[in-house]
């Protein structure tokens, strides 16, 4: 029986072990994947926007319909193509599906805040942290102060490493489809929130005159869904945690 014991520790110490090393690995993957992201932001704004990042966008009308450049249509790939290789490292890093879905949080949420220490770095933007930004392009244009993305970010790494180290210790956290519902439920108000503005964005024609500059962001909407998401995963975290192991 102590044999038995001393064997499932130390298979236990292995698992944890690999587990860190596979979170170290993904942080390292984040950080240096937001350098190439950023790099390629620079490029574009050289490009298309004579290297700022200021608003209004460069939109073209024609005849009531939305003139798009060919490259802009390789830049949805691309982006799209970001997210699936952030959701591809965090499949391969984690030992379960739950881990998997954890290590794609910690490093979208690392990438996406290197993407900004490293523009600052490079460029020197954003001025500050409520500077507006062009968060995506899919399928609407996502657009908020700095600030906002970067909270997200932040919540996703903590969340995702938070979980991923119970996990490791054996821990049965408790978290069922009703509250991964609530959660991702938050997240697309959240987004909603960022595409709020986009008429004005995209410089619709018609009776209304849009400028492009952002109006005042929409933190009636943001901010309480925001706060309610964290609140909501710290007390579900806190009471789905078992000092029982896990049943084999």
């Amino acid at each position: 029986m102590m044999e038995d014991n001393s064997a499932c520790k130390t298979a236990s110490k292995i698992i944890s072990e690999r587990a860190f090393q596979n979170w170290l690995w993904v942080v390292i993957f984040s950080i240096a994947f937001a350098w190439v992201e950023s790099a390629v932001v620079v490029y574009l704004r050289k490009i298309y926007f004579f290297g700022g990042f200021s608003f209004p966008l460069v939109i073209k009308w024609e005849g009531g319909r939305h003139v798009v450049d060919p490259l802009i249509r390789i830049e949805f790939g691309r982006e799209i193509a970001t997210i699936v290789i952030l959701i591809a490292i965090g499949w391969m890093a984690g030992r379960n599906r739950f881990q998997k879905f954890c290590f794609f949080m910690l490093a979208f949420g690392l990438w996406d805040i290197f993407y900004y220490i490293w523009l600052y770095v490079m460029v020197g933007w954003p001025d500050s942290l409520m500077t507006w930004d062009l968060l995506f392009y899919v399928p609407l244009p996502w657009v908020g102060p700095v600030i906002t993305p970067v909270l997200i970010a932040l919540a996703m790494v903590v969340a995702g490493s938070l979980i991923i180290y119970f996990d490791e210790k054996g821990c049965d956290i408790r978290w069922r489809w009703y509250d991964m519902s609530i959660e991702l439920t938050c997240g697309l108000v959240m987004i909603v929130a960022f595409c709020w503005d986009w008429k004005n964005i995209l410089q619709i024609p018609g009776p209304v005159e849009y400028t492009g500059i952002p109006n005042p962001f929409a933190w009636w909407l943001y901010l309480p869904v925001y706060v309610f998401s964290v609140v909501y995963f710290a007390v579900k975290l806190r009471k789905s945690i078992s000092n029982q192991p896990k049943s084999v």
